[in-house]
């Protein structure tokens, strides 16, 4: 009786899947895990992002920012000698997109490019950063989700995913036709600054914090 019931115990315990909510620079989602053999684990996630941010200088002018992200990931982990500590990698599908929006007030001055324009004859300025890729990526992490001695519990992750260098938009709707051709070409330069700025980003770090349950 006690062997069954010992038994009983142990098959309660164990799990072959776990599933995930997860908090992270990707934001908010959710991952399926389940076991290739016992030092490796195969995981697919979904992550979503979505919120704004009021008055953020980028290049000296301030814009208001709406940040739509997305992505899906596809990640092997080795746990190195079966322990907790892990070695990830994979691919991450990225969908990215950040909208921009500028609009002084009336009276008041903006330099774009090398020259200095009136906002009345700007109008506003809109403009949009995406990065659509799918990015190798490497990581490290702690926690096994199907080997943990309870069903549920946290994991964590830190790695990097390899981007490629995000595309940057910008225009205007120019009041004044008098100065459109100008303000083009200046808008260009503005544009590739922003896009230089932005390259640091093809390196783009992923931290996570994930809550498990087995079953």
């Amino acid at each position: 009786m006690s062997v069954l019931l010992s038994c009983g115990a142990g098959c309660q315990d164990s799990g072959k899947y776990a599933v995930s909510g997860k908090a992270s620079t990707l934001g908010l989602g959710g991952e399926f895990t389940t076991a290739v053999r016992s030092d490796i684990n195969a995981r697919v996630g979904l992550n979503m992002l979505d919120f704004d941010i009021d008055e953020e200088e980028i290049e000296d002018i301030e814009y208001d920012i709406e940040l739509d992200f997305s992505s899906f990931s596809a990640l092997a982990d080795w746990y190195v000698f079966n322990g907790s500590f892990r070695i990830s990698g994979g691919v991450i599908s990225m969908d990215h997109e950040v909208d921009l929006r500028a609009r002084g007030a009336s009276g008041e001055t903006e330099e774009i490019g090398d020259i200095e324009y009136d906002w009345d004859d700007i109008g506003t300025l809109s403009g949009c950063v995406e990065i659509d890729d799918v990015a190798p990526y490497v990581g490290i992490g702690w926690g096994n989700p199907l080997t943990s001695s309870r069903r549920w519990g946290f994991t964590c992750d830190l790695g990097v995913a390899f981007t490629s260098s995000p595309d940057v938009k910008l225009s205007a709707n120019a009041l004044n036709p008098a100065i459109a051709d100008a303000l083009s070409a200046d808008l260009e330069k503005e544009r590739k600054d922003i896009e230089d700025d932005l390259d640091k980003f093809e390196l783009y770090p992923v931290i996570a914090v994930s809550f498990f349950y087995r079953f």
